[in-house]
C-alpha cells in the first residue's frame, strides 16, 4: 500500500514542535512499524526555497516550498495549495491521509483521501483573544464549512469533533484518538510533594493565569504548592501580565517558567509531578493530557470542549469550570493533599491511555480505516 501523509512533520524526529508534529511523527512510526507499506510524507513550508527530499527509515519525507500568501487565502485559491495538489497526484499513493488545514481546501483528488480534524480555527481565535476576532472567526467557520463539505473521508479525533463536523459533512467519519510518543507510558514516578505541572502556550486560551490565581487558594489552605510552566511565550503583552500576577501574588518562590522544553524534560517533569493541569477555555484533545496520563497521573482541567471527552470525571481526573477558581484549587487540593487518591486516580489514567492513545493501537486502527477507505472505492490494497 503506497500512503502519502500530508501534515507538519519535525526535521528533527527529537524535537517535534506543537502537537500536530508530535502526532504525525508518533503516527508514522506506528506505520513504519505495521510494515508493509511504502510510506511518504509531504511537508508545505514557508521560507524553504526549493523542494527536498530524503529518506528516514522506511519513509521518504518531502518537503515543499510554502507560498507567502496568507493561510486563509492560500488554503482557498494560493500557489502553495496548487503546488501541493500537483504533487500529491504526481506522487500516486493509493491513499492520501491529510492533517493539515489546506485539506479544506484540495477539492477532491483522484485518488482516496481521508482527513484528520486536529482543530478549529474558528473557535481557537476568539479564545486567543486575537485583534479582529470575531471578523476572522467568521471567515474561518465559512472555510471550514465549505471545506468540510466537501470531504469524502474523516477521522475524528475525539466525540467533541464529532459533534461540530457532523451538522457540516455528509463524510463517512472514523473515530481514533490522536497518538503520543510510547517513551510517556515508561515515566518512572518520582513525585515531588505539592509539584503541579502544566504544559503548553503561555496563552489566554490554555487560561495560564486562571491556574496561577488558583495558587494563592491553595497557600492559604496550608498546601505547600509549587507549579512548573512549560511552553513557549509566543503572546508577549499575556506573559508579561503572567509575570506580573506572579510578582503580585507573591508567588515568585512557588512558579517556574520553564520555556519551551524537550520530549525529554517532558518526561522529567511528568515524573516529578503529583498532578497535571490544564484549566484551558478551548481544546480538542490537548496532547499533554494525553502524555500525562501515560505517564499515571491524574488530570484537573477543563469542563468544556473535548477535555470531558479525554477525563472520566473522578475516575482519571476531576473537571472544572475553566473561570472557577475555587473550584480549580479545590481540586487541586485534594489531590495534592491524598497520596491514596492520587495513586488510584493515576493509574486508571495510565489504563485509559494505553488503551486509546498509545502508538501501536492507534497505527492498527488506521491501517484498518485506509483499508476500509480502500475497499469501498475498489481500489486493491
Amino acid at each position: 500500500m503506497r500512503v502519502a501523509v500530508f501534515s507538519r512533520f519535525p526535521k528533527d524526529r527529537d524535537a517535534p514542535r506543537g502537537g500536530v508534529e508530535t502526532v504525525a511523527l508518533a503516527l508514522v512510526r506506528a506505520l513504519e512499524a505495521i510494515g508493509d507499506m511504502d510510506l511518504h510524507v509531504v511537508t508545505l513550508e514557508a521560507g524553504l526555497r526549493e523542494l527536498e527530499v530524503c529518506s528516514h527509515g522506511p519513509t521518504t519525507i518531502h518537503r515543499l516550498p510554502g507560498s507567502r500568501w496568507p493561510q486563509m487565502l492560500d488554503i482557498l485559491w494560493g500557489p502553495g495549495r496548487r503546488r501541493l495538489k500537483r504533487y500529491l497526484i504526481d506522487l500516486a499513493p493509493d491513499i492520501v491521509h491529510l492533517h493539515e488545514t489546506y485539506a479544506l481546501g484540495l477539492g477532491e483528488l483522484p485518488m482516496p483521501d481521508v482527513f484528520t480534524v486536529h482543530g478549529f480555527d474558528h473557535a481557537n481565535i476568539p479564545a486567543e483573544k486575537r485583534r479582529m476576532a470575531r471578523l476572522r472567526s467568521l471567515l474561518w467557520w465559512h472555510i471550514e464549512a465549505r471545506g468540510l463539505a466537501r470531504q469524502r473521508y474523516i477521522i475524528s479525533i475525539t466525540p467533541y469533533v464529532r459533534q461540530h463536523i457532523e451538522p457540516l459533512t455528509t463524510a463517512r467519519i472514523f473515530d481514533i484518538d490522536n497518538p503520543i510518543n510510547p517513551v510517556f507510558f515508561e515515566t518512572a514516578r518520582n513525585e515531588v510533594p505539592g509539584r503541579v505541572f502544566c504544559a503548553g502556550w503561555i496563552s489566554p486560551r490554555k487560561n495560564t493565569l486562571g491556574l496561577i490565581r488558583a495558587l494563592p487558594r491553595l497557600v492559604e489552605g496550608g498546601v505547600d504548592v509549587s507549579l512548573h510552566l512549560a511552553g513557549e511565550q509566543k503572546d508577549h503583552a499575556y506573559a508579561r501580565r503572567v509575570r506580573e500576577a506572579i510578582d503580585e501574588l507573591g508567588l515568585s518562590g512557588r512558579v517556574r517558567l520553564l520555556g519551551r522544553i524537550s520530549p525529554d524534560d517532558v518526561r522529567r517533569e511528568l515524573s516529578e509531578a503529583c498532578l497535571f493541569a490544564l484549566p484551558a477555555l478551548q481544546e480538542n484533545a490537548p496532547m499533554a493530557i494525553s502524555e500525562a496520563m501515560a505517564a499515571g497521573l491524574p488530570i484537573v482541567s477543563s469542563n468544556v470542549c473535548g477535555m470531558p471527552f479525554m477525563i472520566d470525571e473522578g475516575r482519571t481526573g476531576y473537571l472544572v469550570d475553566p473561570e472557577d477558581t475555587d473550584s480549580l484549587a479545590e481540586r487541586m487540593g485534594r489531590l495534592l493533599t491524598d497520596d491514596g487518591l492520587r495513586s488510584t486516580m493515576g493509574g486508571a489514567a495510565r489504563e485509559d491511555a494505553l488503551r486509546r492513545f498509545h502508538p501501536d493501537a492507534v497505527g492498527r486502527r488506521t491501517v484498518e480505516v485506509y483499508r476500509r477507505i480502500l475497499g469501498s472505492s475498489g481500489v486493491a490494497s
